[in-house]
């Protein structure tokens, strides 16, 4: 699995490759994509399992209080909209995500998520996701799913049930990143987890990545078990295609400057 990243200073590169690595988490709320965590809700106030649900949920209240709701739910049209965004924050506030790509030669992701190949993509080994579910904080993980329109969630689910549509569903426009997402339990807006330098098993720059940011990454992997690849974006078609390093040969990797 591949995860791009943009690399705003060199000083960023130790903390992704380096003998302490570790791997960005992001809350909901930093995505990029304004329909992160979207669904439907469904609600029938009269279902079974809504008393016992409510009882649970606020503590000390009473069967008034479950019929007082239950009017009020019945009786708002727009009520089911208003609990779909308390439930959508509630689990963004709660939970963090990395995402992966299962293809690293898309010109859409090195554009998106490296500031126009001028970042990187690291490869990571198999042995890393195992190692991720082993961390306490671990919810779930899988690849995203794409449709056209969002899921719908009904209110009386179980919260895994309810993260696996609102977290693992995404439009289709989408599609092409080809993602696969962790979930951990976190309320920090970006949070890395710290891994081992084993689980890395290349590092693939852009195009447009400076002389100064190679250098850099070089250093890091020399004497590693970790793979270099310059990403070219010259020649006869718009293919990312890549070349691994080897000392002393000159490369051209993109239109002059």
């Amino acid at each position: 699995m591949f995860k791009f990243y943009k690399i705003p200073s060199k000083d960023i590169i130790d903390k992704l490759i380096g003998k302490k690595a570790s791997i960005k988490f992001s809350s909901a709320f930093t995505l990029n994509d304004s329909y992160e965590l979207k669904f439907n809700l469904e609600i029938d106030p009269l279902a079974d399992g809504h008393e016992k649900q409510f009882l649970k949920k606020n503590v000390g209240s009473t069967i008034d209080d479950f019929k007082s709701w239950q009017k009020h739910a019945l009786d708002h049209p727009g009520y089911p909209w208003y609990e779909e965004q308390q439930q959508r924050s509630a689990i963004a506030q709660t939970t963090a995500l990395c995402s992966f790509s299962a293809d690293n030669k898309s010109n859409l992701m090195w554009s998106h998520y490296t500031d126009n190949h001028i970042g990187i993509c690291v490869e990571y080994k198999p042995e890393l996701f195992e190692y991720l579910k082993t961390l306490k904080k671990y919810i779930l993980c899988g690849k995203i799913n794409y449709s056209d329109a969002p899921l719908t969630v009904n209110i009386l689910e179980d919260n895994i049930s309810k993260v696996e549509k609102m977290m693992f569903n995404k439009q289709s426009e989408w599609k092409y990143e080809k993602e696969y997402r962790i979930i951990l339990l976190s309320d920090e807006e970006t949070e890395f987890i710290k891994i081992e330098q084993k689980y890395i098993k290349a590092v693939y720059l852009g195009s447009r990545t400076s002389t100064e940011i190679e250098s850099e990454i070089l250093a890091f992997c020399k004497n590693t078990d970790i793979s270099i690849f310059l990403g070219i974006t010259m020649g006869d078609s718009y293919k990312v295609h890549f070349e691994q390093y080897k000392e002393n040969k000159f490369f051209i990797r993109s239109f002059w400057k």
